[in-house]
Parts: C-alpha cells; structure tokens; sequence
C-alpha cells in the first residue's frame, strides 16, 4: 500500500482531534498533531510502524488486555465496512521521561473506514479522547459514594443495635435534649417505673411529663451536667412518681451523662437508672431497729439495776424486822412479789427483743466470748447460712470459708477493741451446705460489740442485709457509662 501524498499528510497533521490513519495492516501511516500531543509520542517514532508495535501493553500488567480488544475492534471494521466504537478502555502509555515504565491512561476511539469506488476499506481511521481525568473522578466519586454508603449504613446498623440494647436493658434508661430536656428516648423499663406509657412522653419535656419530680433537684444537676459535661452519680436518691393509682416515694442508684453533637457542643443527657426502693427502706428499717435495740438495751439495765436495789431493800427489812417475825414475813412477801414482777417484767422485754430481732428484715445474730460462739440467730441469718448456725458453735465452726476472707478477723478486732465495724457491698464467697458449691454474694453489715455495765466487751450483735441484685445492677450502670455516646432520678 503506497503512503499518502505529503499534503494528506499535512491536512491530516492539521486535524483538531486525536486521531491516527491506519493502512488494512494497522501501520500508522499519519497522525494528527492532537493525536501527537495526547499521546505523548513524536510522530517521527510512529510512522511506519504497526500500532501494538507502538502502543503495547504494560508488560509488568498481567491483566493488561487492550492491544486485543483494539485490535478485534479494527479487525471488524475491516470485515464489516462500518464503523464501530470501543467502551472506555483502560490503556497505558510508554513514559517517555522513564523507558520501561507506563502511565495508565483511559481512552474513548472510534473506528472509522475510508472506502474506495467499490466500497473497499483502504484506510482506518481511528479518532481517540483521552478520559483519564473524567474516568479517575468518577472513580474517585463512586468510592466516596460506596464509603459513604457504607458509613450511613454502619451508623444506621449501630443505631438500630444501640436502640435493640437499649430497649432490651435491665437497667431504665432514657435521653433528654435541650435545656427542657425533651425526653427522645425511654426504653420499656424506664417508663414501667415512671408509671408512663412512651407515647404520652415522648417529645415532652422531663418535668412537663413528670411532674411530680419538679423542684425535687433533678433540674439543677441536670444542669450541672449540661453545663460542665462531667457526669454525675446518685445513690439512694429520693423523687416521687405517680404510678399504680397513687403518688409513691421511691429511691434511685443513677448516672447522668451529657450527650454530645459532632462538633463536640453538648446537646443533651442520658440517664441510667436502678430503683432501689426496697434497699433504701430496709436500711432505714435497720437504723429504726438499731435505735429500738439501743432503748431496750437501756431498758433492761434499768431493770436490773432496780432489780438488785430491791434485793438489798429485801435484806434491810430483813434485819430490821427481826423481833417481829409475823410483820418482817408480810413486807418480805411484798418485797420477793415487787422482785418478781420485775423479773416478769423483764422477761416480757426479752420477749419484745426476741420478737422484734425474729422478724427483722435482715439477718440478725449474737455471739458471746472470744471465741464468738452463737447465742442467738433469727431466720433470715439462718437463711443467710445455709441452716448451720447452732446455739453453741463458733463462727469459724458454722462459716469455715470466712476464715480466709477475713470475716473472723473482723470479729477479733470488734471484740478486742470494743469498736464497731460497718460494710457496705462487700463480697462474700458462701458454700452450700450440701453441694459444697460456693457461690458470691454482696451483703451491708455491722458488727455491733455488747458490752457489760463495766464497759466490757461480752459478744458481738451482727446485723447483715443481701445486697447482691442492688450491687450488681450498680456495677452493671457503671460498666455502661463506658459504651458510645448517646445521661439523678430515673427521671
């Protein structure tokens, strides 16, 4: 095939596109000065030369396929007579500032064929724009939106999972927002305690919704809260609640927790909460005994010590009576009488303190002597051990496993320094005794010490309360506070 005229070649050179003239054998006979400039390539290296000899693929890219689908491409052009056009091919060139090395590029051509009188295709023209910066951002565009897409759909899946947790929690827990604190968010247990339904209060304001807790201090440490972002923890706080057909006093263990926008301003709070109701009111049932305990104590030695008045008013009228033995036996009788009603009367004391101890809510026992041997014990304390303690053994014989952890220690240091000693929430490994399994408890104790009218110490009064829910739920509500972002009274 003979070359074309040198002033084809100069009209062809002058053409505004990017194109190439191709003999049937793909040699590039004449290239556009566009095509020159796009390609990075002088047209001196091209003419004459087959196209794949001058564009070939990358050979360091195995999957590197586009000098055959460019080449299947011409090859139907030439078969056909029509011309056709390639999708957007992804088509490295030789760098010409580093020989070896390619630059990736990304290309839309045309083929088009140039027929003779017959119909004959003589020549191929092939017409290319590079699309490497159009191609890149759309790539660049896609991945953003895929990120994108990824991240709306983790964050809706974290919001789905955080609200399925919520809902499901053992603990009450709602979000407030705004310096109204409009309540956005109560999980079920939360609103059974309040005594609301989450339609009626949702989108309220707290103190809109919860009357009966306004001006109880709930708003200031909300805004305490709002206002310094620390979190602020309550035990045993007292609020009011209208559930149940009536206004009830109750008490909570609670964390509020500010709640933070992107750009790190605080927009609300979140509250997780535990009713301690019961807790509270057995303590307070406690200090109420304790305080009944301390009266009846002093009751008794009052009595006693009137009791040995009398015995020695006895012996006086004894002697002083004894020339007249018929009047001395009528006041002895008199005397022995008044003594025995205060035995009476004490005795009924006795029986008041046995009473009160046997129906305490709590586990109640005295023990005598260094050796700490059981004198007394209600129900709920032999329910506490299991049905070991025994009049007359030993703590150490009823509760070998307090050895080690240090409960017996604890009762020397009572008895030996007369100085009572209070828990709270301590843990207590206890074993069954018919299984021989330990299992953990958390209990409030005190060990009280019982002194004589000398001041000396002769046992010790232990008064224990199981706190085992109240605390676990407590270290639970802590363990929470660590969780995303998302803060007193369940209020």
């Amino acid at each position: 095939m003979p070359a074309p005229a040198s002033d084809l070649l100069s009209v062809f050179s002058a053409l505004p596109s990017a194109c190439v003239l191709l003999s049937p054998d793909f040699v590039i006979e004449a290239a556009s000065d566009s095509f020159v400039a796009v390609t990075g390539t002088p047209r001196a290296n091209m003419l004459g030369r087959h196209r794949s000899d001058v564009f070939p693929d990358n050979p360091n890219d195995p999957t590197a396929h586009s000098v055959a689908d460019v080449q299947a491409a011409l090859e139907r052009v030439l078969a056909t007579g029509q011309p056709n056009e390639l999708p957007a091919q992804r088509y490295a060139l030789p760098d010409p500032e580093h020989p070896g090395q390619f630059v990736e590029h990304y290309w839309q051509a045309r083929n088009t064929p140039v027929l003779d009188e017959q119909g004959r295709v003589t020549h191929l023209i092939q017409t290319v724009v590079n699309i490497t910066a159009e191609t890149e951002a759309a790539a660049r565009l896609h991945d953003a939106q895929v990120r994108e897409q990824a991240a709306r759909e983790a964050a809706d899946w974290q919001r789905s999972e955080l609200s399925r947790i919520f809902e499901q929690a053992p603990v009450a827990i709602a979000t407030y927002r705004g310096s109204s604190y409009t309540i956005e968010f109560a999980n079920p247990l939360v609103c059974e305690l309040w005594g609301r339904n989450q339609a009626d209060i949702i989108g309220k304001g707290l103190f809109e919704a919860l009357p009966e807790v306004a001006g109880m201090g709930y708003e200031e440490l909300l805004d305490g809260v709002m206002a310094t972002g620390e979190p602020y923890v309550a035990h045993g706080m007292e609020a009011q609640h209208d559930r149940n057909g009536q206004r009830e006093t109750v008490y909570w263990d609670f964390v509020y927790v500010p709640l933070y926008e992107d750009n790190g301003s605080i927009y609300g709070a979140m509250v997780v909460a535990t009713e301690v109701t019961e807790q509270v009111q057995a303590r307070q049932k406690i200090q109420e005994l304790n305080t009944q305990l301390a009266a009846v104590n002093q009751a008794l030695q009052e009595s006693n010590a009137e009791l040995l008045t009398n015995q020695e008013e006895v012996l006086k009228v004894q002697q002083l009576l004894e020339g007249n033995v018929a009047e001395r036996t009528k006041q002895l009788q008199s005397a022995l009488a008044e003594a025995e009603q205060h035995r009476i009367n004490a005795a009924q004391q006795q029986l008041l303190l046995s009473q009160i101890l046997g129906q305490t809510p709590a586990g109640i026992a005295t023990l005598t002597g260094p050796e700490h041997r059981f004198s007394f014990m209600n129900e709920h304390y032999q329910d506490l051990s299991g049905n070991r303690a025994r009049v007359g053994l030993t703590a150490a014989e009823v509760f070998p496993e307090a050895l080690e952890q240090g409960f017996i220690k604890l009762l020397d240091q009572v008895y030996a320094t007369g100085e009572p000693f209070q828990g709270r929430d301590m843990p207590v490994q206890l074993t069954h005794p018919t299984t021989g399994q330990q299992s953990s408890h958390y209990i409030d104790f005190s060990y009280q010490p019982l002194r004589n009218e000398q001041g000396q110490t002769l046992g010790i009064l232990a008064f224990i309360v199981e706190v085992t829910d109240r605390t676990l739920t407590r270290q639970q509500a802590e363990t929470q506070q660590g969780q995303p972002r998302d803060g007193q009274d369940a209020a």
